[in-house]
């Protein structure tokens, strides 16, 4: 595959996978839909928690992309340890501003310290979405090892994806079987076996699986035209079923938690999830745009400044969020789609000025 096929591939493929994966966390982040089949019992309910399974996807598919687009180029050391650093410093200026602004749209004063506090424990209700930042720093750090690995061995990078999903998933059956056998275990014992303690193992899964997909990208395209496969229908196939599987998992643990179960947050590393995941990329495989489409270029220009919109959007999801699903025709996936667009749209403009200003752009 020449760098010129990889470079077109990456710029349709990556950039609608990554806005269709900014799409998903907004509206995730975004919710105002009515969900808790628990309280209110309906169709409506039961088939919106079925529909949101499917944002599950978004924060696996930035991970893909990030390997997609990083395995497949030569590695310049020294750019990549200062973009490494880049990123930490990015990061910490939007917790600081994000903070800053929700104090004052929230009308609440922090003092410095509350407000030094209200950072280091990445308050939740302010900043806690960060976590993908730092999870996305992590693999940075990591990635010139991963990278030699790539480069002279593909089987090891599929070997570290295959453990970095069964690893922890065995370990925590076993743990759940051992702690019903004896019910004040405290479970450390399998624990110093698992090399991803403390990492979001899913993470690295993700990002491994997205190099090993652009560079056999190719001769995946030639298996389904060997054997003839109706591509578009197997995919769709899979998601709904993984979908439905997982809807219905929700649903039952829901019940016995009598809580409704966040199946996005809490299924990043479910067989389900992993299947939509490559489903979806299957699906954008053969993207290929009209040049000079309004829909190509908003999805080029969207792809190129997610992590803009991905900086700036839990602001104004902050402010309106809890205001818009106090509004009952709001409530439904329709409003919430619009809702998640427009927010998109905002963050969007935000970004492309910011990225204007001299010395400014530097943040993003």
């Amino acid at each position: 595959m020449s760098d010129n096929a990889v470079k077109a591939e990456r710029f349709h493929n990556i950039d609608l996978l990554k806005t269709i994966a900014i799409f998903f966390v907004v509206f995730y982040h975004g919710l105002i839909i009515k969900q808790n089949f628990l309280l209110e019992p309906s169709f409506e309910t039961y088939f919106n928690f079925f529909v949101i399974s499917i944002l599950s996807t978004g924060v696996p598919l930035f991970f893909f992309c990030n390997g997609f687009l990083l395995f497949n180029k030569p590695l310049d050391l020294k750019k990549h340890i200062f973009k490494t650093i880049h990123l930490v410093i990015v990061t910490t200026i939007w917790a600081l501003l994000t903070i800053a602004i929700m104090m004052f749209t929230d009308g609440v004063r922090f003092t410095p310290l509350e407000f030094f506090k209200a950072f280091l424990d990445m308050r939740q209700n302010m900043i806690g979405y960060l976590w993908f930042m730092g999870a996305l720093v992590c693999i940075h750090i990591l990635f010139p090892v991963l990278k030699g690995a790539f480069d002279s061995n593909k089987a090891s990078i599929f070997y570290l994806a295959v453990i970095a999903y069964i690893i922890p998933l065995g370990i925590m059956c076993i743990e759940r079987v051992c702690s019903a056998i004896v019910h004040d275990a405290a479970g450390v014992y399998f624990k110093m076996f698992n090399p991803f303690s403390g990492l979001l193992a899913y993470s690295f899964m993700y990002f491994c699986l997205g190099g090993l997909a652009c560079f056999y990208q190719d001769e995946i395209k030639q298996k389904i035209e060997e054997k003839h496969l109706n591509v578009k229908l197997i995919a769709f196939g899979a998601i709904i079923a993984a979908c439905a599987c997982l809807a219905v998992y929700g649903v039952l643990k829901s019940k016995k938690m009598n809580a409704v179960w966040d199946m996005v947050f809490a299924s990043y590393d479910s067989i389900f999830t992993l299947v939509n995941v490559l489903a979806i990329y299957l699906l954008a495989m053969n993207y290929k745009p009209k040049e000079g489409s309004a829909a190509a270029s908003a999805v080029c220009f969207i792809g190129a400044n997610t992590l803009g919109i991905y900086l700036i959007h839990e602001i104004f999801l902050h402010i309106l969020t809890k205001r818009l699903a106090e509004i009952a025709w709001c409530t439904n996936i329709i409003v919430n789609a619009v809702y998640c667009a427009a927010v998109i749209c905002v963050c969007l403009a935000i970004t492309w000025l910011i990225k204007k200003i001299p010395l400014v752009k530097h943040i993003l």
